[in-house]
């Protein structure tokens, strides 16, 4: 059974006008964000330099970004469904962006696994959790609630429950 914990933060405030760009076809798969230097680097190569998109079988997407995201020179996953309006993932992967920003000046692991659309339990691998991020979009006067889901793997799974004690 897989599990949802919440981020416990007010939602993220972001404008329609500053998400990233990104093309991602009719089709389930992962968009990975590729390093200039490999994660675990001497150097400060921490800015990534593209995104590559890599179709994947639904059923396999959220095993195969947990993989993905153990690669030294990917430094963010997002699992994108065929389905998900393409402004969710772009949402999500600029959550993705910030929360590898925010882990990296704190010093911690900064592997992000993200997912506009929350998949469902029948294709998420045992061990896997889900942390919700709650986000405010603005565009012009509008205001749209939308949550990014992070996808929390079985080794962060552990550490983020002894962070808590």
């Amino acid at each position: 059974m897989t599990g949802v914990v919440a981020a416990g933060a007010a939602p993220w405030e972001l404008h329609m006008r500053d998400l990233p760009d990104l093309l991602v076809g009719y089709l389930d798969g992962l968009v990975l964000g590729v390093l200039s230097d490999p994660l675990n680097s001497a150097s400060g190569g921490q800015i990534m330099v593209r995104y590559d998109v890599m179709d994947v079988q639904a059923d396999v997407m959220v095993g195969a970004s947990v993989g993905m995201a153990q690669l030294s020179r990917v430094g963010l996953v997002m699992v994108h469904r065929r389905f998900t309006p393409l402004v969710r993932s772009r949402v999500a992967w600029a959550v993705g962006l910030r929360l590898r920003r925010e882990r990296l000046a704190a010093g911690g692991d900064p592997r992000v696994v993200v997912t506009g659309a929350r998949p469902s339990a029948d294709l998420v691998p045992d061990g896997v959790e889900f942390t919700a991020h709650p986000v405010r979009l603005r565009e012009g006067d509008t205001v749209s609630p939308i949550e990014v889901w992070e996808v929390v793997f079985p080794d962060l799974v552990a550490a983020r429950e002894l962070a808590r004690l």
